[in-house]
């Protein structure tokens, strides 16, 4: 940096020469206004009279300007940084004591400042001046080159405004305090800041990641709901393309990304297939909702009662249990039976009848089976999973409708779904009518079992990982795809994000647990003490904890699992992370990014959290958020797509966390042949792993059996005997 030289006796006589930049008072002021403040910030934050303080400051300068007939174009001469000039004009403030207050104001801080900035207009930057301050961030360095120019922010976004492009004062402030980074589309008013602050190109613009990592808006002519989840999944040059090949795009996002088959017309407006239905639209919902019909008020009493028996510690007097709900059993047949009542809706019930004492005609049992057959095409385990709680409430003996006479809305007829029959025998006998309705929905789960067809193959999604020769290793790639688009430290929060998403994968992968146990992982930072078992017990949560001899380990209690009444596992279990393909380096970074995903707010204390915003009341995930949330990690690292070349694996789908476990179960089987190594890895039975989770059927066996015989031992020719 070169700067001209001033002797001493000439420090109080500076001029803007003809080629200096000209400070005007306006410019001075507002450069008094932001110094004084962050003055006040560093020294007393958050102070409530240093708002008193700033206003005494500028009122001084602006005084002064008053009295020596000044303006804010007016460029800053020898009235303030002169000598006899200066000494005429510091005397037109006056001699009274308000006065004396603002001239100490104007020399301990107005005039010096003033020097300083006139000081800075006359520096003059080469490339090597820049090797004397270190390395510099973007933010570091566009707020030392604007403080040498003696710029404000406003005065600079002024600057450098126009020809369509418009910035303002606060977001050169966020820059420069690393909040955020210039996104693709601010890039051009970057290389115009440099040309204002008087340096080289690409000295500002260079220190600047190659990716912002910030989706530019591309318009697809879709609804924004529908746009949010496309944008990630087009190509940089999308816009220039033809329309033939832009429909082609959308058209493969939509049956290759997005979660419902849906079709994107090329008018941008999204319509089901023909015949198609949205599978979640008829379910009531328990609070208030836009898009789906609220339950009735009495219907939520009745299963809030239902709720209450199942997950009490104890049975209530005078009844009997056979079983105690978890809560993860308790909101899915919560959500079963306002589904159950939303399809009864849709077939004309009137709220007033929407009870469970319905439950007792077995005629509008068999109706909601046929209506769901034709939505679905078929009878598929949706049915059986609804009938299967109807029974268990019905039960003679454990059963709390049957045990509780009268239970619900007394049965009025309605038209097609409750005969006078029904409501007949219900009105004779309580017991007889819940016996009989009962009969009637196991004797069609019986009949069920030969008809039902599978509604969504488990296996679909993720079939080029299973049939690869490792699913491990091929699903394996996406978690090296993650760490090759790893986005720069210079924006934390898109780091921290990734950071997660490998974390889903590498956890996932590792422990092969419930998506409730990963999304409820407790984390206790190295150095803090684990909370204690009877802790963990009773939260029903998981915790990630470090001990200084097995490294980092993952505790879970019996009462956090699923089937907790399996003999497969422990009342304690202590599962050692094994430091694998530098998974605790990675751990570890992520955890020190972690703070970023909070933004100030507080913590739950949980491994995995979310994203927060303005808007968000809970960093913790629930089910929905945590699925999405691995959902976005496959559909941004691991589907191919063929139109950015990003993706790790071809061919395959979205999915959920729960695919994780398959892919485990299936690798293990397929490498030993057997299913007790599996059904120790997932913590459940053999018989649950041959029946849902592996894909190894007959052939499979017969292949490995089969070249197991024919092994090349058998035409190697030994010796004679």
């Amino acid at each position: 940096m070169k700067i001209e030289e001033l002797r001493p006796a000439e420090a109080a006589t500076i001029e803007q020469g003809c080629d200096t930049p000209k400070i005007t008072y306006g410019d001075l002021l507002d450069h008094v206004r932001e110094r004084r403040k962050a003055e006040l910030q560093k020294d007393h934050p958050g102070r409530p009279s240093n708002l008193n303080a700033v206003s005494n400051t500028t009122r001084s300068l602006t005084v002064f300007m008053e009295a020596n007939g000044l303006c804010d174009v007016d460029a800053v001469g020898d009235e303030l940084i002169g000598t006899t000039a200066w000494d005429k004009a510091f005397q037109a403030l006056g001699a009274d004591n308000t006065a004396k207050r603002r001239k100490a104001e104007m020399n301990a801080r107005v005039r010096p400042w003033a020097m300083e900035m006139i000081r800075a207009a006359v520096v003059i930057y080469d490339d090597d001046s820049f090797e004397e301050f270190g390395e510099e961030s973007f933010g570091e360095r566009l707020r030392r080159l604007r403080h040498a120019r003696g710029m404000t922010a406003r005065s600079l976004a002024m600057a450098v405004s126009g020809n369509g492009n418009k910035i303002s004062d606060k977001a050169i402030r966020t820059w420069e305090t690393q909040e955020r980074k210039p996104s693709s589309e601010k890039r051009e008013l970057v290389a115009r800041i440099e040309r204002v602050l008087g340096v080289s190109p690409g000295k500002l613009e260079g220190l600047l990641p190659a990716s912002s990592y910030q989706l530019v808006s591309i318009d697809t002519g879709l609804p924004r709901s529908v746009q949010r989840r496309v944008a990630a999944h087009l190509p940089d040059d999308f816009e220039s393309r033809p329309l033939r090949e832009k429909d082609e795009i959308l058209e493969w996002i939509s049956e290759n990304i997005l979660s419902t088959p849906k079709e994107v017309l090329e008018d941008g407006k999204v319509s089901l297939p023909k015949g198609g239905m949205n599978l979640s639209a008829y379910v009531l919902a328990r609070d208030p909702s836009l898009r789906l019909k609220s339950a009735p008020k009495h219907l939520i009493e009745e299963i809030d009662l239902i709720r209450e028996f199942k997950t009490a510690d104890f049975s209530p007097d005078g009844y009997n249990r056979n079983t105690k709900w978890g809560t993860s059993i308790a909101d899915r047949s919560d959500y079963e039976i306002r589904a159950f009542f939303g399809a009864l809706h849709e077939m004309g019930m009137p709220e007033a009848s929407m009870s469970l004492s319905a439950i007792l005609c077995p005629g509008l049992i068999q109706r909601f089976i046929e209506w769901k057959r034709e939505r679905r095409g078929g009878y598929t385990r949706s049915v059986e999973i609804t009938l299967q709680l109807m029974e268990s409430l019905l039960h003679p003996e454990f059963g709390f409708i049957a045990q509780t006479p009268g239970f619900g809305v007394p049965l009025v007829p309605v038209r097609g779904l409750i005969s006078k029959t029904d409501v007949q025998r219900v009105q004779a006998s309580w017991g007889e009518a819940c016996a009989h309705s009962r009969e009637t929905i196991k004797k069609r789960l019986k009949e069920l079992t030969k008809l039902m067809t599978k509604g969504r193959d488990p296996f679909e999604a993720i079939l080029p990982v299973l049939d690869a020769p490792s699913p491990l290793r091929e699903y394996y790639n996406i978690v090296y795809e993650i760490r090759e688009r790893m986005p720069d430290g210079a924006y934390p929060v898109r780091r921290a994000e990734a950071l997660r998403d490998l974390m889903m994968m590498r956890l996932g992968l590792e422990l092969a647990l419930r998506q409730k146990n990963n999304r409820e992982l407790l984390i206790c930072p190295p150095g803090k003490k684990p909370r204690s078992w009877k802790e963990l017990a009773r939260k029903e949560q998981a915790e990630m904890s470090f001990d200084n001899e097995a490294g980092w380990v993952v505790r879970i209690p019996k009462s956090a699992f699923k089937n907790a009444d399996s003999n497969q596992i422990d009342a304690e279990n202590t599962f050692p992370l094994r430091d694998r393909d530098g998974l605790y380096d990675e751990i570890a970074e992520y955890l020190e990014f972690r703070p970023c995903l909070l933004k100030g707010h507080e913590d739950p204390g949980t491994f995995f959290v979310k994203t927060m915003s303005r808007r968000s009341t809970s960093a913790q995930y629930d089910q929905n958020g945590y699925y999405n949330a691995f959902r976005s990690a496959v559909t941004t690292y691991g589907i191919f797509n063929p139109f950015t070349g990003r993706g790790a694996i071809h061919g395959l789908r979205p999915h959920g966390p729960h695919s994780l476990r398959h892919i485990m179960a299936t690798e293990l089987v397929s490498r030993t042949g057997g299913y007790s190594e599996a059904a120790g890895l997932l913590l459940d039975s053999e018989e649950m792993i041959r029946r849902t989770y592996a894909k190894w059927g007959s052939e499979d066996r017969h292949t490995k059996s089969r070249d197991f015989v024919w092994s090349n031992d058998m035409f190697d020719k030994g010796d004679a005997a």
